[in-house]
């Protein structure tokens, strides 16, 4: 009987680990242009601008939700305006280097309409670097500022108190009250652009 040969088909490690997308990667290399590398966890954000080099990817500024901490930040450090403050701070870090533009990449991650990765590239953009990307794609104004959050605080407080305490233990504990979100969010907001010698947006 003829043994039927089968063709192995090689996939790289990284490919197979979830973790690079080289379709996307090569087209990031050809640019020759920085690229934002954002990630958020469940308890974490950290956003990246890299340059690819023959040695490696060298990153040019970095934030993390932590330093929004540092500026009185008192919201969720995983929430939609706090991706936004968060894409708006490594922005403003960027430009303050004379860098006008970069790509983005997000390696095997989908890209979702209205996401907290649309934020942090909303936050990016705001911060005056210029993406190839729709904007149609990112989340409102209202929406960045927390304004959800405080209409459904605002809603919860008024039917059931008990489960508006529960659901915002933290935010209340950490002095901030949730219907209060989007001056909270603005306050900071204006830290962060006084700390970068930046204009209002």
């Amino acid at each position: 009987m003829a043994m039927v040969k089968t063709k192995h088909i090689y996939i790289l490690r990284r490919r197979r680990e979830g973790k690079t997308d080289y379709r996307k990667r090569k087209t990031v290399l050809l640019s020759k242009t920085p690229f934002i590398s954002p990630r958020i966890t469940s308890k974490n954000i950290s956003v990246q601008i890299l340059k690819a080099t023959p040695q490696g990817d060298r990153v040019l500024t970095s934030a993390y939700v932590h330093e929004l901490y540092k500026l009185g930040w008192n919201g969720s450090g995983t929430s939609l305006p706090a991706a936004y403050l968060t894409g708006l701070t490594v922005g403003l870090k960027t430009s303050n280097l004379g860098i006008k533009k970069c790509v983005t990449y997000i390696g095997l991650r989908r890209y979702i309409h209205g996401s907290r990765i649309s934020a942090v590239l909303k936050g990016v953009i705001d911060a005056g670097l210029e993406i190839p990307t729709d904007v149609k794609t990112m989340p409102s104004k209202e929406r960045i500022g927390g304004e959800h959050i405080s209409r459904y605080a605002q809603s919860l407080l008024k039917i059931d108190k008990e489960k508006y305490k529960r659901m915002f233990t933290k935010r209340i504990e950490s002095g901030l009250k949730p219907e209060e979100y989007p001056k909270h969010f603005e306050d900071v907001k204006k830290k962060i652009l006084e700390k970068y010698g930046a204009k209002k947006i």
